[in-house]
């Protein structure tokens, strides 16, 4: 059985080997039988068919002498200037901040809107001291800086309509903040700056967003308003909460400068 099989196996292979050289050739055959039925015999015998294109490259107008005296009559200044140029509508258009040097800002705020675990706490005022370091980075079209930011927060206990004759029966005795640091990334574009960062305020991780804009006042100092957005997490034991976690907005003014 395995002879036959075998030799069924070869007759097959024999009798595809035959038709597909038999095929193809007169397919083949066909197709140029057709071009010439076609277009004719003249269309592939006629002079001059490729001579004109060869004498159209070969003209004066692409003469290899005047080529490479118009090459060595474009020197170096003309494309120099070119790039010069290029290079200051460059600059006008790229609307960011590109300085180079560290640039200290000062900012106080107030927190204005706050979650539902601060609702009972009112905000008390915050001061931040930050500083951007004078290297100015880009990840394709974005550019942006990198710097650290430290800062103070707090809260109060909101008594409206309460008569409380002892802060120690209120929740963390009426009072909690602390101090916090954030590394932060600052993305310029024009007059208005984002920055994000993460970090810690307290002993809770943290992490913040603002956006600002500002102007600058007689070149020297920069006057920004903004909102920053801030949320922090393990709430303070004591603390009444229905969340996981605190977070606050600040509406806040900005004087920095860069040197």
């Amino acid at each position: 059985m395995t002879g036959v099989k075998y030799m069924r196996k070869s007759i097959l292979w024999f009798i595809s080997c035959f038709l597909f050289f038999a095929v193809v050739p007169c397919q083949a055959q066909e197709e140029e039988e057709f071009f010439e039925e076609e277009f004719g015999e003249e269309f592939l015998d006629e002079e001059g068919f490729m001579d004109e294109e060869d004498s159209f490259l070969e003209g004066d107008e692409f003469g290899e002498d005047e080529l490479f005296e118009e090459e060595d009559q474009l020197g170096d200044e003309d494309f120099g200037g070119f790039d010069e140029e290029l290079g200051e509508s460059f600059e006008e258009d790229f609307e960011g901040d590109t300085r180079l040097g560290y640039t200290i800002m000062i900012s106080g705020g107030m927190p204005t809107f706050r979650n539902s675990t601060l609702l009972p706490w009112l905000g008390s005022p915050n001061g931040r001291i930050g500083v951007d370091l004078p290297f100015y980075l880009s990840l394709g079209p974005i550019g942006f800086r990198v710097g650290a930011e430290v800062g103070f927060f707090g809260f109060s206990y909101d008594e409206t309509g309460l008569n409380v004759q002892d802060k120690k029966v209120l929740p963390l005795e009426g009072q909690f903040g602390g101090f916090g640091f954030f590394g932060i990334v600052t993305i310029p574009s024009g007059p208005a700056n984002l920055r994000v960062g993460m970090g810690m305020l307290g002993t809770s991780p943290a992490y913040m967003a603002v956006q600002s804009i500002g102007v600058a006042v007689a070149d020297i100092v920069d006057l920004r308003l903004g909102v920053r957005a801030t949320a922090a997490y393990n709430v303070p034991d004591g603390l009444t909460t229905a969340g996981t976690h605190m977070s606050w907005v600040d509406a806040f003014i900005a004087l920095g400068t860069t040197f």
